[in-house]
């Protein structure tokens, strides 16, 4: 059974809703990862913020499939889509990995702390695997250098999944894509020893679960009807509530149902008719959402350099979160870390990230495009 993908009258639709969406939950991620000992700290939604990590996955499957689920027909077609998803994914990442391996370097020479140069997560063979982006397949025993890259490790093997389901089995792809879904899931469920919060080991499962996913629900969301005008804004209204609610209550095995709801919250939304998509909409967080890869990427080396900060100035005094011993100094600092991880994910948007973009599309253009 062939399933068709989105209207072609919409070929080139941006999901602006869907993408601020993506950017509220970098900010989330970010927040999980903040060592500081702020009063939202211990919320159960940024206790396990790393959830949201999850929504990336269906999204990315969701827009892959609606912009090139018509136009991989050859194997020319899938390389130049490799090479276009490589584009706008790895000069950012192989920024942050320098960044990170400078630090190393500054620390090999310096010996400004206590930790052995080059060791551990920080090791110079993960720099190669890094490098091939390979470095969350199970190679290492933990996380390596920036750690949140484990995501686009395993996100651009979903890319080339995708690229070869839609060469074999062009009009069976999609639920071939959900059987390795549901493979993917069941994984997770049985083999992870910490289910949904599994990066380094089981990750490539965990996100071919959502990828594809996402991928069935791009070809079906056209035809499943929707409420509209005020329905529509209690649905979404709902749906937030329901994935905030989860998050913040979820636990092991039950974890696993997180990319269910997710695919839920995209559906939802990907409509973009209720009064909340409208406000999603708004300028300031459409471009919240498309500095969202940069915030990602770059919000950890920021981290990083602030505790190694803290930790020559005694800000840690339980030896894990930064704490002034007042939680309005501690929320404050978190707000100006978090605008200085914002101020960097801006630069590194603006220099790197777009020019590398628009660098590769204009050299995988093709040819009757460019005329």
């Amino acid at each position: 059974m062939n399933t068709p993908a989105a209207p072609t009258a919409i070929p080139h639709r941006r999901f602006e809703a869907l993408d601020s969406l993506r950017g509220v939950c970098a900010i989330l991620v970010v927040m999980f990862h903040m060592p500081v000992a702020s009063h939202w700290r211990d919320w159960g939604l940024v206790q396990h913020g790393y959830l949201f990590v999850d929504y990336f996955f269906v999204l990315s499957g969701f827009v892959i499939a609606h912009a090139y689920a018509e136009r991989l027909t050859t194997p020319r077609d899938a390389g130049r889509f490799m090479v276009r998803r490589l584009g706008r994914v790895w000069p950012l990442h192989a920024l942050m990995l320098a960044a990170f391996v400078g630090l190393e370097l500054l620390r090999l020479w310096t010996h400004f702390d206590g930790a052995t140069p080059f060791t551990r997560d920080r090791s110079v063979e993960a720099i190669f695997t890094n490098l091939l982006l390979i470095q969350a397949f199970n190679i290492h025993p933990h996380l390596t250098w920036n750690g949140p890259s484990w995501t686009l490790s395993v996100e651009v093997g979903c890319y080339v999944v995708f690229a070869a389901l839609l060469l074999l089995a062009p009009r069976r792809w999609r639920w071939v894509g959900a059987g390795l879904a549901v493979v993917g899931a069941v994984m997770v469920l049985m083999f992870a020893r910490r289910w949904m919060n599994t990066t380094y080991d089981l990750a490539f499962p965990r996100a071919v679960y959502g990828f594809f996913l996402g991928c069935l629900l791009q070809g079906l969301w056209p035809r499943i009807p929707r409420p509209k005008g005020n329905g529509a804004t209690l649905l979404e209204i709902g749906a937030v509530l329901a994935i905030c609610l989860f998050v913040a209550w979820a636990t092991g095995p039950a974890t696993v149902l997180v990319t269910l709801l997710f695919v839920g919250v995209v559906w939802v939304f990907a409509g973009e008719e209720g009064g909340l998509s409208r406000l999603l909409a708004a300028r300031p967080l459409v471009t919240l959402g498309r500095w969202s890869f940069a915030i990602y990427m770059v919000h950890m080396f920021v981290i990083v350099v602030v505790l190694i900060v803290a930790r020559k100035l005694d800000w840690l005094p339980g030896g894990r979160r930064i704490d002034f011993g007042s939680v309005w100094l501690n929320d404050l600092f978190s707000v100006a870390l978090f605008v200085g991880i914002v101020g960097l994910a801006l630069l590194a948007h603006r220099f790197v990230e777009i020019p590398a973009q628009r660098w590769i599309d204009r050299r995988t253009r093709p040819a009757a495009a460019a005329e």
